[in-house]
């Protein structure tokens, strides 16, 4: 599962290991995201007001219906095939909005079960694969893609301020965690700037529980648009899926510069003006400390952007 995170380049990621032969994607949304595990097995949608019908665990496996026709296809006489299939949901590594709807967290008032346990549950031998971009980036770039119509660095220093006066509201009489899985503020944030998003070493120390560390491929979107064919060579072999080298990758077009689901409006406005990155500079650096730690890994500070 390719689990994350929003405006991080999980699309064109996706599309890129799907091309190799033996890595089949899914029909849900750009073949990519099933949005089950957040949002749709409980009737969630992105907004507040756009709800959906609830999808049964058979509605979500039917996205997969494909990809097994392709396995039933390959498996020898030993019951043995090579295919992998999988879903590239980002919203899955972080939002858990849906966790008072869980059995086992009912008059609860903090969740004890959280995706990660439900996907344990099913599959304890699942792969994890996370895309991780600079915080402060990533919100800009989805921001603009976010909003309709033509919004400026002003607007989105002002939703900004917004969106850090519903946490420190909030922070005043909840824990950061509640505050991040509150239903209510997810919304609230949907429509200003979706700062919650960026607080990724909370959402991966849930993973972490769960399933350990070997089972996680952990990227970051300025190594992996700068290196791809080491970085797709390390991944395939994540998977143990079989080698390609350069040629073979270059005509399968998993190198291909043509980058997929790039936020164009962004590329019409000015740069984040030195305050409010300033700002989101004070929010995030903790949070990226306690994931340079968490991983042993110093690039995740992103002193180097």
């Amino acid at each position: 599962m390719l689990i994350g995170i929003d405006k991080s380049g999980t699309t064109d990621l996706f599309s890129r290991i799907t091309k190799h032969p033996e890595i089949k994607g899914n029909t849900g949304n750009q073949e990519k995201e099933t949005k089950w595990w957040s949002w749709l097995r409980y009737g969630f949608w992105l907004r507040q007001n756009a709800k959906r019908r609830r999808q049964t665990f058979y509605e979500y496996i039917s996205y997969f219906d494909s990809s097994a026709g392709h396995i039933r296809n390959t498996v020898n006489d030993q019951g043995y095939h090579n295919l992998i299939t999988g879903d590239g949901t980002p919203m899955d590594m972080w939002d858990y909005r849906g966790w008072p709807q869980i059995p086992q967290n009912l008059y609860k008032s903090d969740p004890e079960i959280l995706t990660p346990h439900l996907i344990r549950h099913l599959n304890p031998d699942m792969k994890f694969i996370i895309i991780l971009r600079n915080p402060i980036d990533r919100l800009y770039s989805d921001y603009f893609f976010l909003k309709r119509g033509v919004p400026t660095s002003a607007a989105f220093d002002v939703a900004v301020n917004s969106s850090l006066q519903i946490l420190n509201e909030c922070n005043r009489v909840k824990s950061l965690r509640r505050c991040l899985y509150d239903a209510n503020h997810i919304h609230k944030w949907v429509e200003k700037a979706r700062i919650n998003v960026g607080f990724y070493s909370v959402y991966l120390l849930e993973w972490f529980k769960v399933f350990p560390r070997d089972q996680f491929l952990i990227l970051r979107t300025e190594d992996y648009t700068k290196d791809m064919f080491n970085h797709m060579s390390k991944l395939f072999k994540f998977l143990k899926a079989g080698e390609l080298n350069m040629k073979q990758m270059n005509d399968l077009g998993i190198l291909s510069k043509n980058r997929k689901h790039v936020t164009k409006v962004k590329q019409k406005v000015a740069p984040m003006s030195h305050v409010t990155r300033k700002k989101l500079l004070k929010l995030y650096t903790p949070f990226n400390k306690d994931l340079s730690a968490m991983l042993n890994d110093s690039r995740f500070l992103w002193k180097d952007i």
